[in-house]
């Protein structure tokens, strides 16, 4: 569980500095509540589909992994 929570705060992290970034270089006006918005999204779906891509490719006790 801590792993999706670290996810989901990474993704945050790393959406607002980039919304902060390119929303000058778009000529847009920096929008904390859309960034935040925008990582979340991001951030749940990584946290929910790096396991399932990582779980095939290597053998651990995973519960998507099909090499026990």
């Amino acid at each position: 569980m801590g792993r999706y929570v670290v996810t989901i705060c990474w993704s945050v992290v790393y959406m607002l500095i980039i919304g902060f970034i390119a929303a000058p270089l778009t000529q847009n006006v920096f929008n904390v509540n859309e960034a935040l918005i925008i990582g979340v999204i991001f951030g749940i779906l990584f946290a929910a589909i790096i396991p399932r891509i990582t779980a095939h490719s290597v053998k651990d006790k995973s519960k998507y992994s099909k090499l026990k």
